[in-house]
């Protein structure tokens, strides 16, 4: 084979990737699940770039001296036109500490001069020190030719199978490298043929539970991944890919039997950080928040150089208004010197708000810079400016930053609209309109001005005016799915034209068909016309979709008309416990207690 592109391409990517950041933790056979995913926050939660460990190792057999000796040998004698004595010297260092840093060192030295069999360990072993290292990923898979055929790649790693103490990393590797092919049964097919010599190899019966399961194969999935287990009990990868198959169950309890299951494992093996990690991710689905908190503070005693632990545990404290300990491990984060500091600065102000301490919040949302959390970080600063010093004290905040020197005019927009925003919050509506209309005319084919002036005019009930601005959305961008809906749900709200109200609202959920607020939309139209089963069973739907306090608003009035005055105030009461302000649905409650 060839191998001159991938080592091309291969320096491209090491190039492009400097070696320092934060690294992630734990490998996810479907897709990597950040740690506080599932946490289902009152507030606008941030999420950074995860953060880094080093991950370094000193050899306990060599001083530090002796180590430095030998790293200086083997970069001089890249220097001096030795590439084979320099790879396999830094290689051989790289064993040595187990460290990703001179392993990676190792695979740039051995790609520099073509050393392709050097290059390959030094990727299996920078692996396995950092299982998430996406550099490392885009390097082995430019060696073992994933741009090509899936036959050219599969022949790769059949060679270099047959040095056998390369299989254990290999397979550990192949759900990744070859699940870049669409065709799942073919890679499934293709591992099971690699895997067949290596039936003992619990990495390889990992490899085929995982392409398995991949292609809708559960029964084989499990048997593979049981039999890994059985072979090496604290394989942790093994353990995290069968908890995640319990819970991709299609019941309620599915959740709960998979952190059951991983706490089972940490009976056995509590230093198991991996499995800790997940079981503190199950625990924030299950909402046991205070558990999943301690299991992060565990996890992070054994790994205090890894932020991302640190983060999750504030935003937890943050999802449970412990406002003091949400800012001690925010600031924690911070001293850990994430890439991105703006959504530790955005989670910051939100905890100082809790405390009722504005000078702090808005001194935290003016240290956020431009790009994700900007505008909503200078959006909440005028909200508190405003409660204290009047709204239009906020809206000069908010037209400042409009002025400011930024780099995306997508910002200067999006600034416009948080003015309007604020504008709505606050009441002033007619005020918000006129925002929206004088930058309309500067941008008339701007689609987020447009809608936002859609949505006010329904507020204030200037049908005519909504209708024009949305039919003028879809024209311009007809796959607009939140445009067909707002319509639609205007018109069901109004109890006015339902046919063609359910045809907008369909219309949208072909273009969104898991969003639950037009889920509810539909239940709504349902409602309006006399189909009450169909009504219940869309409501549900959605609100188990998105639990959401106007949703549940909705669901419980069909319970309610329906006979279900129980199940109605049950749903309300919880609802309310958790969104105890929120007015649409204090007003269908106090409706019906009426």
């Amino acid at each position: 084979m060839n191998h001159l592109p991938s080592c091309v391409l291969v320096l491209c990517i090491l190039a492009a990737h400097p070696s320092s950041g934060w690294s992630t933790e734990v490998a996810d056979p479907k897709s990597k699940a950040r740690a506080t995913e599932s946490i289902s926050a009152k507030k606008t939660v941030a999420e950074p770039a995860s953060p880094t460990p080093s991950g370094n190792k000193t050899s306990p057999t060599l001083s530090a001296e002796q180590l430095l000796y030998q790293y200086l040998l083997s970069e001089i004698a890249g220097q001096r036109g030795r590439p084979v004595v320099a790879s396999r010297g830094m290689l051989d260092l790289a064993q040595k500490t187990s460290d990703p840093r001179i392993a990676r060192r190792a695979a740039e030295i051995a790609f520099q001069s073509g050393q392709t069999p050097e290059a390959r360990e030094a990727l299996l072993l920078w692996i396995t020190l950092e299982p998430e290292s996406a550099t490392a990923r885009q390097a082995l898979g430019a060696l073992v030719g994933i741009q090509g055929p899936i036959e050219q790649a599969a022949e790769t790693l059949s060679q270099w199978l047959q040095d056998k103490t390369l299989a254990p990393a290999l397979f550990l590797q192949m759900p990744y490298l070859l699940g870049r092919y669409p065709d799942r049964d073919r890679v499934a097919n293709l591992v099971a043929e690699l895997a067949l010599p290596y039936g003992e190899v619990p990495e390889a019966q990992f490899a085929l539970g995982i392409t398995a399961y991949a292609a809708g194969r559960l029964d084989a999935a499990l048997t593979s991944i049981d039999a890994a287990i059985s072979s090496k009990p604290n394989f942790s990868r093994a353990v995290i890919a069968r908890a995640q198959m319990i819970r991709a169950a299609d019941d309620d309890e599915a959740a709960e039997r998979a952190s059951r299951y991983l706490a089972g494992y940490l009976k056995a093996f509590p230093r198991d950080t991996e499995v800790r990690v997940a079981y503190a991710r199950a625990l924030v689905s299950t909402k046991s928040l205070l558990s999943a908190r301690e299991e992060f503070r565990r996890a992070s005693r054994e790994l205090p150089r890894d932020g991302e632990l640190v983060y999750a545990s504030a935003l937890i404290s943050l999802q449970i208004e412990d406002w003091n300990a949400a800012i001690v491990d925010f600031k924690r984060t911070l001293d850990m010197d994430p890439r991105d500091k703006n959504p530790v600065y955005f989670n910051l102000g939100l905890a100082a708000e809790g405390q009722k301490d504005i000078d702090s919040a808005s001194a935290w949302y003016r240290l956020v810079g431009e790009g994700d959390y900007f505008v909503n970080a200078r959006l909440r600063a005028a909200g508190l400016v405003a409660k204290r010093d009047g709204i239009e004290a906020g809206r000069r905040l908010l037209q400042d930053a409009q002025n400011a020197d930024l780099e995306s005019p997508e910002s200067r927009l999006q600034l416009v609209l948080a003015e309007a925003q604020l504008l709505r919050d606050n009441g002033a509506l007619q005020e918000a309109y006129d925002v929206l209309s004088t930058a309309l005319a500067k941008q008339p084919e701007s689609v987020p001005l447009r809608y936002d002036r859609a949505m006010v005019a329904d507020r204030l009930n200037r049908l005519a005016d909504m209708e024009s601005d949305l039919r003028t959305v879809i024209s311009i961008k007809p796959d607009h799915a939140h445009a067909y809906n707002a319509l639609g749900y205007a018109l069901a709200e109004r109890n006015i034209r339902l046919p063609e109200a359910l045809e907008l609202i369909r219309k949208s959920i072909s273009l969104a068909p898991e969003d639950g607020f037009i889920l509810d939309s539909l239940g709504w139209v349902q409602y309006r016309m006399q189909q009450i089963d169909n009504a219940l069973a869309t409501l549900r739907r959605a609100y188990r979709i998105r639990p959401d306090p106007e949703i549940a608003a909705h669901l419980g009035e069909v319970l309610w008309v329906s006979g279900k005055k129980d199940d109605a105030q049950q749903l309300w009461r919880r609802a309310l416990l958790e969104n105890p302000d929120n007015a649409t649905l204090i007003a269908v409650i106090e409706r019906f207690k009426q």
